[in-house]
């Protein structure tokens, strides 16, 4: 709970409740227009809010159709996705919870609410599209009445918004109904009503990842689950393949820009590892070639350009002469690979009309996994801009989180929450950004797996050189790796390999006086081992990106990117490298179990930071002249053990971090010893804190009950400070009274450390 905010400037703040890393969050943004300082002051529920862990994912449905489904809650119960399922008139006659709500589809959003809170819900697929003709749905549906004014040809006064359903608590964690006034219309922004322009609260978070089968009948149902087990089942290196559908955007506009083009380079740039396929208007696009290239196999196809409904266009720069591409152009696909369909254009995720829905009918006629696409008018910024705001900077986030192979939904919510955390919610660009995430509709299951689970495949054990000579020689490094099998050794010889790499099998990659000069390398296997290369960036991206699990990052001197490693899979090593001269050396990204041990790491902006990271161990590494954090951690169960700062800005420092052991470190001259905040049941104990030019050691706000025993302490310009009272026992302190005056010792007189603390035993002498 947020208690007070104070600023000496002009700040502007909002408040959001979602979720996060599958974790729920108070977000708070502050926005100012030059440097200010912000006091915020909170406190934090004295137990957590939501802790049952029965069901992960929640599928809602008519009664009629909870047998046909069922073989889909099955795979995911083999993935380890906990699944439920629930009819409609379950939710409407009780049978699990009480029943609350206005209409419908409010009763649905209760019974969300009420299964996170009593299951622990974290994904929700509604299944059901429209039932006729007329307005009436086999599952509820929720209108927007956002009035963005934009257009003198066109004014949508409301549309279809599956957001409703993911929204569930507003900022103060109570039911967000989105009708605010109780008026009966739901988001209204700057709705006009009765002469008067109104508006209800929302904050737009997800909290809970929902997509929808828009399915009619049984039939294109069953279809549709088939697809979804068979492809997380089958995994294939079409996969790799990305085609990027697009052109201009306006027609005689003052920019000189086909704003399509334009996107679609910067959602490639996102894409790393993968192999990008260009149909450009430019180059001659046309219905053909988009169909040959989704035939050939994609693991996504992307559309960024106009449509209406039931088709897609765009046109090249400036030229009126436009470019189609219809439903029957899909009917004409025969690919035997179904790829995620992205799309921009008026309305194409629309599926309140008699005509069909250009998204749906993608995944409805079994020619895309599944699909997303705006169920409104869809506004994209001009020229340049187009990347920078509303729905195209959304597509661009979208594509840069679905690029890492996690469940659809994941990619969805943390796009909207890292959009929608990025803009500054005044003037004219509030609608446009609202709109953004409204409209955002996924036609698919949210724990669909990116790219499928991958198989356990015999292991060859082959071993393939790459600039050698003799058999199994390639030129190219990623060549190399295509041709391999699971278990496969890589010897990379001697020469530098301008190269992005996509490692997408279990394999040892081997570097023998080898240099790789790439963008990035992207590692989605689990168990690959690499080992013994120079890899350098060009100053920007991420040189080695780990989504795999047991990935081994050994013996390797990595240099000159914004990021070196990041690392979201599990059990990962990090081992006898050199990482030097990026803005962040290694990056855990909610990861479990990553050991980074014995690693030197220098002149980087920040040595390790860790987000959300669970049982990390960073282990006998050198940390030296980092210009910021050597290690910044927010997470849990971890270990910092044996390691050397030297000449850091700030050392260790643990942001809301539980149960770390911080041992047998050597912490000398930095600018700050280690630091605490909100963070609290560590043990800090055999740790030399020696001439650092602040505090020794720190202890903020509400890190409390830390263990700090046994420590050396020497010539530090102030020892320790702890402002909540830690518990202190054992340590040698060199500016101790009873050094200079025995007697005091003997007297048991304690050590005092500001503000509230004492270490009731000193140590005489340095342990």
């Amino acid at each position: 709970k947020i208690k007070q905010i104070v600023s000496d400037g002009n700040i502007e703040i909002s408040k959001a409740a979602g979720i996060k890393n599958g974790q729920r969050i108070l977000f708070l943004n502050i926005f100012s227009e030059g440097k200010t300082d912000v006091k915020i002051e909170y406190e934090l529920p004295e137990k957590p809010l939501f802790n049952k862990d029965e069901h992960d994912f929640l599928i809602i449905c008519p009664d009629e159709w909870i047998t046909d489904l069922q073989p889909l809650a099955e795979q995911k119960e083999q993935y380890g996705i906990k699944t439920v399922i629930v009819g409609l008139n379950e939710i409407y006659e009780g049978k699990y919870f009480a029943v609350n709500g206005r209409d419908d589809a409010e009763k649905i959003k209760y019974f969300i609410k009420d299964a996170i809170e009593e299951w622990g819900i974290k994904y929700v697929m509604l299944v059901g599209g429209r039932k006729s003709l007329k307005d009436e749905w086999l599952m509820p549906v929720r209108y927007v009445w956002l009035n963005d004014r934009s257009s003198s040809w066109e004014y949508e006064r409301c549309f279809l918004s599956d957001l409703y359903f993911a929204d569930i608590y507003d900022a103060d964690g109570k039911f967000s109904s989105w009708d605010t006034n109780n008026n009966g219309y739901y988001g209204e922004y700057d709705h006009e009503l009765n002469g008067k322009k109104v508006a209800d609260e929302v904050d737009l978070y997800p909290d809970v990842y929902v997509g929808r089968l828009a399915a009619r009948n049984k039939m294109e149902l069953k279809k549709v689950i088939e697809n979804i087990i068979e492809y997380e089942r089958n995994p294939s290196s079409k996969f790799n393949n990305v085609v990027l559908c697009g052109g201009d955007l306006y027609l005689h506009d003052p920019w000189d820009v086909a704003e399509g083009e334009y996107l679609l380079d910067k959602i490639a740039e996102e894409m790393k590892g993968y192999n990008i396929i260009k149909l450009y208007a430019s180059s001659g696009l046309n219905a053909r070639k988009i169909n040959e290239a989704i035939n050939g196999g994609a693991g996504f196809v992307i559309f960024e350009g106009a449509g209406n409904h039931h088709l897609w266009a765009t046109h090249a720069k400036d030229d009126e002469k436009w470019i189609f591409y219809y439903e029957r152009n899909i009917l004409q696909l025969k690919n035997d690979y179904l790829p995620i369909v992205l799309t921009s254009g008026a309305r194409l995720g629309t599926f309140n009309r008699s005509r069909e829905c250009f998204n749906w009918f993608f995944v409805a006629r079994g020619k895309a996994i599944a699909s997303i696409g705006p169920t409104g008018l869809c506004w994209i910024g001009h020229g340049k801009n187009v990347t920078e705001m509303f729905l195209g900077n959304l597509h661009v986030r979208l594509c840069k989180r679905m690029a890492s192979r996690c469940l659809l939904g994941d990619a969805w919510g943390e796009a909207i929450i890292e959009y929608l955390s990025n803009f500054s919610w005044r003037g004219v660009a509030k609608a446009f950004h609202m709109k953004a995430a409204e409209e955002l509709e996924i036609f698919g299951d949210p724990t669909l797996k990116i790219g499928g689970y991958e198989r356990l495949a015999a292991k060859t054990n082959n071993v393939l050189h790459v600039g050698g000579d003799g058999p199994n020689n390639y030129t190219k490094i990623q060549d190399a790796i295509d041709d391999a099998n699971d278990g496969d050794t890589i010897i990379v010889h001697t020469g530098t390999y301008n190269e992005d790499l996509f490692i997408d099998k279990s394999l040892k990659i081997i570097g023998e006086g080898a240099e790789i000069k790439t963008n990035g390398i992207v590692i989605s296997a689990s168990d690959v081992f690499i080992e013994g290369f120079i890899v350098e960036g060009y100053k920007k991206g991420t040189g080695l990106l780990c989504y795999g699990d047991n990935i081994s990052i050994r013996n390797n001197e990595i240099r000159h990117f914004n990021t070196s490693i990041f690392v979201e899979g599990s059990s990962c090593h990090v081992e006898e490298n050199e990482i030097k001269n990026n803005e962040c050396g290694i990056w855990l990204n909610g990861s479990y179990g990553a050991e980074i041990k014995n690693n030197f790491v220098t002149d980087n902006w920040y040595g390790v930071w860790g987000e959300y990271a669970s049982s990390p161990v960073i282990q006998n590494n050198n940390f030296s002249y980092n210009a910021w954090y050597a290690v910044w951690m927010e997470g849990k169960d971890g270990q910092i053990g044996g390691n050397d700062f030297y000449r850091n800005w700030y050392c260790i420092y643990l942001y809301n971090s539980r149960y770390f052991i911080i041992n047998n470190n050597s912490i000398y001259g930095n600018i700050h010893g280690p630091q605490f905040v909100n963070s609290s049941y560590n043990i800090i104990e055999d740790n030399t804190i020696t001439k650092n030019e602040h505090y020794g050691i720190y202890f903020g706000w509400r890190s409390i009950e830390n263990v700090i025993r046994k420590n050396n302490f020497i010539e530090n310009a102030q020892n320790a400070r702890d402002d909540a009272g830690n518990k202190w026992q054992d340590n040698y302190w060199s500016d101790y009274i009873g050094l200079k005056i025995k007697l005091l010792y003997l007297l048991h007189i304690p050590y005092y450390i500001p503000k509230f603390s004492f270490d009731w035993h000193p140590a005489i002498q340095p342990q």
